[in-house]
C-alpha cells in the first residue's frame, strides 16, 4: 500500500482509511501528532471505540487476537492500537504479527507503532507481510531546513507573525526538540505580545530547550560556525554527555580531516572521501574545514586532544567544559597559542 511522510498524513486521512497503519520512528512529536490524527479520523469514520495495547515483555499476545476476533452484531467498530515497546521481538511475538493480515477486517483499524526506526522495522518479515494492507508512516528527525519550514508552518497555523531572525532564534533554542518548539509557539499564541515578533522581543520570552548530539556539534565545527558550535557544546554538557565522548568525536573529525588534507595535497581527495564513507551531501562541510585548517594545525589539535585525555583521566582537569570550549575554538580557526592544554599537563 502507500508510504506517507508525517506531513502528508492529514491529506490522506481526509479520504478512505486504510485497514492498518504502521508508524515508526524516533522523533516523538511527529509520532504523537500522527497518532492523534489517526484517532480523530477513525472516530469521524465511525470507529468509536479505541483499544490501546502495549506489547512489552509481559504482554499476552492472545489479548490482541481476542480483540481482533471480538465481533458481534452490536459491537462498535474499533481502532486497535498496538505499541511495540521492545526494541527486539521474541520469535513467538514475530509469529503472532505475521498472522495479522488474515485477522484484519472492515470493523477494525489496526495502528502499530513504536520508537524503533522505520528502516530497521521495514526489513522484518511481519512488516513486509502487512505492507499490502497497510499505510507506512516513517517518522524522521528534521534537518535544519525542514525544521525551519516546520516552525514557519506551525507559527502560521497559530496565527503568529515571526520575523526571520525570530524564527532563527526559536530554532536555535529548540533545536532537536520539536515538542518544546510546539509548546513555545502555543505559549506565544496565548500571550499578548505585539506582532510581528522580532528576535529581541522573543529572546525575553524563550527558554533554551535545544537538544544536540555530538554529531551535530561536529557539523557546526566543520562549518566553522563558532557561536553555534559553542552553544551546542554548552547544551551537550548540560545534557550530561560525558566529556570523553565529546573529545572522542573531535578526535575522529581531526583524524579524518588530516587524512583528507594529505589526500588533497596529492590531488586524490575524491578517493579519500570514498574510503572514509563521507557521502557527497556531507563533503562540502569537510571542504570548508580543509580551507581553514592546515596539516600542521590539525597535528597541533591532535596534541591538544591527547593532553585533554591525559588530564581528564588523571583527574587533573579542573573544568572539562572550559577545556572542551578551548578545543572547539581551536577547531574553528587557528588562533595564537596563548593557552595550551599540553603546558597544563606538563606543569600540573
Amino acid at each position: 500500500m502507500q508510504k506517507l511522510y508525517a506531513n502528508q498524513l492529514e491529506q490522506h486521512l481526509a479520504g478512505p482509511l486504510a485497514p492498518c497503519y504502521l508508524l515508526f520512528g524516533e522523533e516523538p512529536l511527529q509520532k504523537l501528532e500522527a497518532i492523534d490524527a489517526i484517532r480523530a479520523a477513525a472516530k469521524q469514520h465511525g470507529y468509536a471505540e479505541r483499544i490501546s495495547l502495549t506489547a512489552d515483555a509481559q504482554f499476552d499476545w492472545n489479548e490482541l487476537s481476542n480483540e481482533l476476533q471480538a465481533m458481534s452484531l452490536f459491537a462498535e467498530r474499533r481502532l486497535i492500537e498496538l505499541e511495540l515497546a521492545q526494541q527486539k521481538l521474541t520469535p513467538a511475538a514475530a509469529e503472532q504479527l505475521k498472522a495479522l493480515p488474515q485477522q484484519l477486517h472492515q470493523d477494525i483499524i489496526l495502528l502499530i507503532h513504536g520508537e524503533r526506526s522505520h528502516s530497521d522495522v521495514s526489513k522484518l518479515a511481519w512488516f513486509k507481510q502487512l505492507q499490502s494492507q497497510a499505510v507506512q508512516i516513517p517518522v524522521y528527525a528534521l534537518d535544519e531546513r525542514q525544521s525551519q519550514q516546520w516552525l514557519r508552518e506551525r507559527a502560521k497555523r497559530l496565527q503568529l507573525q515571526l520575523s526571520s531572525d525570530a524564527l532563527a532564534l526559536l530554532q536555535q533554542h529548540c533545536a532537536g526538540n520539536l515538542l518544546a518548539a510546539r509548546q513555545e509557539l502555543e505559549k506565544l499564541a496565548l500571550s499578548n505580545l505585539a506582532q510581528p515578533l522580532d528576535a529581541a522581543a522573543l529572546s525575553q520570552f524563550l527558554a533554551d530547550h535545544s537538544s544536540f548530539s555530538v554529531f551535530q556539534l561536529a557539523d557546526a565545527l566543520l562549518s566553522g560556525h563558532a557561536d553555534e558550535a559553542l552553544h551546542r557544546l554548552q547544551r551537550l554538557c548540560q545534557q550530561d554527555v560525558e566529556p570523553v565522548i565529546i573529545a572522542w568525536q573531535l578526535q575522529k573529525e581531526v583524524l579524518q580531516l588530516r587524512q583528507l588534507q594529505q589526500a588533497q595535497q596529492q590531488h586524490n581527495l575524491s578517493d579519500s572521501f570514498k574510503s572514509l564513507a563521507i557521502w557527497p551531501k556531507r563533503q562540502p562541510l569537510y571542504q570548508t574545514a580543509l580551507k581553514r585548517l592546515s596539516l600542521n594545525w590539525l597535528d597541533y589539535l591532535l596534541q591538544e586532544l591527547a593532553a585533554f585525555d591525559r588530564l581528564y583521566k588523571s583527574g587533573r582537569l579542573n573544568n572539562s567544559e572550559v577545556a572542551l570550549a578551548h578545543l572547539v575554538t581551536l577547531f574553528i580557526k587557528p588562533v595564537p597559542k596563548a593557552y595550551s592544554l599540553q603546558q597544563q599537563a606538563l606543569y600540573d
